[in-house]
Parts: structure tokens; sequence; C-alpha cells
């Protein structure tokens, strides 16, 4: 009982899917027998015009026949064919139609799972002690009031109809035997329909018992619910880490490309270490596209050297790049002048012109 009272969350979708891969989907047997039942006197009530026609002729073309053909074990056989043949006729169509209204009807309530794991064998299921336990649970106990039910309720309408009809059944010896087919098909028609209305109630309630008691089965404990939350999410620590690595990565990735636009890089030599690029057509000013401290520093400079791109240890314009612009950000004004003189050597090395330089 602690561990029952201990379920007190919601199933998630991901148990409830779950449930349904192991075959344990929800369904209300009454509902699906009444609908079934009402599937068949539908059924039996449209085809009962064709069945008495077909019958009535196979019955007349046997007995008018009879007196030609002789009694014997050919003749015999010929007329048990034809009547099995007859009552294929009207058998095969109709528990086909059935066959589809009950898979219809179990697929309606239980949707398209399809699975064979409910066939296979269980200890459980042959265990007298389980088998106890299910006949004394509420379930049971629901089941045996079902049945009580089904049959206070039968019992009184069956009499009820009867005792309505006493009279015209006593007199039915008077009548054809048409007449008398008809009479009672319509009295069966209408005890089936009274019985059927009765127990559309029933699998109504039994239906709302069956799905809160689904529900309930399927209830999680506050360590079910982390225990899911883990598998499907992953463990807190290993995700944290996990995220924690691919920001590295992708912070790296971002320092290395802003690295390679880089046209030189101011060094402490290695405490600190600033990328810059100077471009008119993007900036009027040269811009910091990455700083760094330390391994930061140590990593930009690394990057640096093995791409060729120029290293100048200026450790005060270092420090200044470092702490006054921020990364994507022009350098200010005042200095402009300790920069451009850097550019502008680099430049010369090259045997290039200052970007912007032939246009003046």
């Amino acid at each position: 009982m602690p561990d029952r009272d201990q379920k007190q969350f919601d199933p998630t979708p991901r148990r409830l899917q779950k449930a349904r891969e192991e075959g344990n989907v929800f369904r209300s047997q009454e509902t699906s027998a009444v609908l079934l039942l009402l599937g068949g006197l539908l059924t039996l009530a449209l085809s009962l015009p064709y069945a008495y026609g077909l019958m009535r002729q196979f019955t007349a073309r046997t007995l008018m026949s009879a007196p030609f053909y002789p009694l014997t074990s050919g003749s015999v056989i010929g007329a048990l064919q034809e009547a099995l043949m007859v009552l294929g006729r009207l058998l095969v169509p109709f528990f086909a139609l059935l066959l589809v209204i009950a898979f219809g009807v179990n697929v309606w309530q239980t949707g398209w799972h399809p699975t064979l794991k409910p066939l296979l064998p269980k200890p459980e299921r042959i265990s007298p002690l389980r088998g106890l336990q299910r006949l004394f649970s509420s379930r049971g106990l629901f089941n045996v009031l079902k049945a009580l039910l089904k049959i206070a309720i039968v019992g009184p309408i069956a009499f009820l109809v009867i005792y309505r009809h006493l009279p015209e059944i006593l007199e039915l010896h008077t009548h054809s035997l048409e007449a008398i087919l008809q009479a009672t098909g319509l009295w069966m028609l209408q005890l089936a329909a009274y019985t059927l209305g009765a127990l559309l109630l029933l699998s109504a309630a039994d239906f709302a018992y069956e799905k809160w008691k689904y529900r309930q089965d399927l209830k999680m404990t506050a360590q079910e619910v982390k225990d899911e939350h883990r598998e499907t999410e992953g463990d807190p620590m290993v995700k944290s880490r996990r995220l924690k690595k691919a920001r590295e990565l992708a912070r790296r990735r971002r320092l290395d490309h802003a690295v390679l636009r880089s046209d030189v890089v101011i060094t402490n030599p290695t405490h600190y270490a600033v990328a810059l690029r100077y471009d008119p057509s993007e900036a009027p000013a040269p811009r910091v596209l990455a700083k760094g401290i330390r391994k930061r520093a140590l990593r930009i400079r690394a990057l640096a050297l093995e791409h060729g791109i120029p290293v100048v240890e200026d450790p005060p314009l270092a420090r200044a790049l470092y702490h006054n612009v921020p990364e994507e950000q022009e350098i200010p004004e005042e200095l402009y002048l300790a920069v451009a003189t850097i550019l502008a050597e680099i430049y010369r090395q090259r045997g290039q012109q200052p970007p912007g330089a032939g246009s003046r």
C-alpha cells in the first residue's frame, strides 16, 4: 500500500507509449461487447428479409422436388451439400461483418498498436496466488458487480417483454408460418433493443471505470519520474558537462576563425593577446576580432604563428586594447597612432600599401 500511495503523478507520454508497446492498452470489454451486439443486431435486422427469402426458396424447392428423387445415400448427401451452401450464403457474410465490427471497435478503443508481447508466456498468469489477488482486487469485484447487474437487467426485461406479448404468443398456432416468423422476429428485436439500451448504460459506466483504472495503474512515483527524465534527457551532470564541452568547442571555433581573419596580433608577450583587423570596407578604424589572457592568449599567439600572421610584442598597447575594447568593436581614437604605426610597418615589410592608400 505505501508504494501505491507514492504513485501520485500522472503517467507521462513516454510511460503511456511504453505501456502500449508492451500490449498494455486501455480497453473496455463491456463497450466492445455492446457495440458488437449492436452491430450484430443491425446486421441481422437488415438481412432478415434476404435470409427469409433464401430459406423459403430452399425449403420450397426441396419439398417440391422430394417426391421425384429416391431416398439414397447420394441424394441425402446432395441435399446436405445444398443445405450447407445455403447456410454458408447466410452465415459467412454475417460473421465476416461481425469480425470487421469487432476489429474496428477494438482499434477505436486502443488504436493501432500491433504487438505479440501479450502472447508471450508469463509466470504470474499461471500463479494461483496472483489469480486469487486478481479475483479479490478492485477490478475483480467490479467485474462481479457487472455480471450481477447484467443478470438483474436482462432477466426483468425478458420477463416484461414476454409477459406483454403473452396473449399473442398463445395464439401463434392459429397463424401462418410467415406470420409466426415475422411476429417472433419482431419480439426478439424488441427484447434485444431494450436489453441493448440498458447494457449501453452499463458499458458507459464500465468505460469510465476502465479509463480511470488504466491511468491509476500507470501512475508514477517521484523516483520513476526522475528516472524517466534522466533516461530521456540524460543525467543532469553528464548533460551539463556535454553542454560545457560544446560551448568550449564553439568558442574555440569562433576564436580560430577570428584569428585567421586578423592582420596582426598584439601581445604582452604571453599574458595578453589581441587580434586586430583593418579593412576600410568593413569599418573606418581597426577592430578587435579576438582577445584573451593566459591560456586563451597563448592559443591566439600559437594560431597566429602557425598561419603566418604577424605577432608584435607591445605590452602597454596589448593591455590597453584588452581592457578598453570589446571584441568586434573599433579601437578608440587615442590608440589610432600606436596601431597605425604597427600596421604601417607590417605593410612595409610585406611590400604592400595600407588599405585605402591608393584612393587618396
